[in-house]
């Protein structure tokens, strides 16, 4: 599938047309707090020097780390944590590049970053990365990332993850929660956190068996959860409201264990009408009625235990 480029708002595909993330942000209602992070957001380059890896599940946009940063000042964020995305696979050559640009100035400070690790992913590279601010990998786990994994590849690489000091990134729906809950559960030492409240379907209610499975492994001390996404897992094309209950009963489940990411640049967004980034912020607000303590643990105390940031 190659990507194209044409005038106006859009990056069309062979075969589907998404829109782009909003250049124009503004700051959310009210500001959010000093210190504020960004848990996971995506950076793509040119992709002549770094190209996509074969058949991957969608095409690099225009998305650069420095966009990033302006977007990020723009809506009141300090910090943030790039999450190496998909379409380059364990290639982090643009990873490595961006993390040495920055190495030794004040952004080296406010950036973390998490990779991709597979069995192909050689310990040397992964030290080098450890040394440049990487703290934890994603696994892209399940059916809907038309990944092919093995459960003993998945066990595998988790332990390499766990003996690096890293933390785990688990990129996962609730259906696929449900099918390797076991796995997980059987690897120890680790922490986890859990993308995108887990891609949950807010139709089947908090009842339904994986989000039940969700608030019982935020009972452990080392899982988290990423209230992040809510936009885009709704079923609703704005407001979001099926987002509430949900965003709500997970901070209540694990109110020290929360972070919150803007998803940035929002890839294959389905909704007709791209949101600006200061709404997913405001999302969030509702998730904790407005409680400043809780938000400022979110934003700020949280990132900073789980990232390894300076206080």
């Amino acid at each position: 599938m190659k990507k194209q480029y044409p005038a106006g708002d859009t990056i069309v595909t062979e075969t589907e047309t998404f829109p782009q993330w909003d250049r124009n942000p503004r700051m959310p209602g009210p500001p959010p707090p000093q210190g504020a992070c960004d848990s996971q957001f995506h950076i793509y380059g040119d992709t002549n020097k770094y190209p996509p890896i074969p058949n991957t599940f969608y095409q690099p946009p225009d998305a650069t780390f420095w966009h990033m940063k302006t977007v990020l000042e723009k809506i009141g964020f300090q910090r943030g944590v790039i999450v190496y995305p998909m379409p380059y696979g364990t290639d982090s050559r643009l990873l490595i590049d961006v993390l040495e640009a920055i190495r030794g100035t004040p952004d080296e400070r406010n950036f973390r970053a998490t990779c991709i690790v597979k069995d192909d992913s050689k310990d040397s590279e992964l030290a080098q990365l450890d040394s440049l601010g990487v703290v934890g990998a994603r696994f892209n786990i399940g059916k809907k990332w038309e990944e092919n994994h093995t459960f003993e590849s998945i066990r595998r690489n988790l332990e390499r993850v766990r003996d690096l000091g890293w933390h785990a990134r688990l990129h996962v729906s609730g259906e696929d929660l449900l099918d390797y809950a076991d796995l997980l559960l059987s690897v120890k030492g680790l922490t986890y956190s859990v993308d995108h409240m887990c891609h949950l379907h807010f139709e089947e209610g908090l009842q339904q068996p994986a989000m039940k499975l969700l608030l019982e492994l935020l009972q452990n001390e080392n899982w988290w959860i990423m209230v992040s996404n809510g936009c885009r897992v709704s079923n609703m094309e704005e407001g979001w409201d099926d987002a509430v209950p949900f965003g709500r009963a997970m901070v209540r489940a694990a109110p020290d264990r929360v972070i919150w990411g803007t998803d940035w640049p929002h890839v294959k967004w389905r909704k007709q009408r791209m949101m600006n980034e200061a709404e997913p912020v405001e999302l969030l607000y509702r998730y904790v009625d407005g409680d400043q303590e809780l938000l400022r643990k979110i934003l700020v105390d949280n990132p900073v235990r789980l990232h390894g940031f300076e206080p």
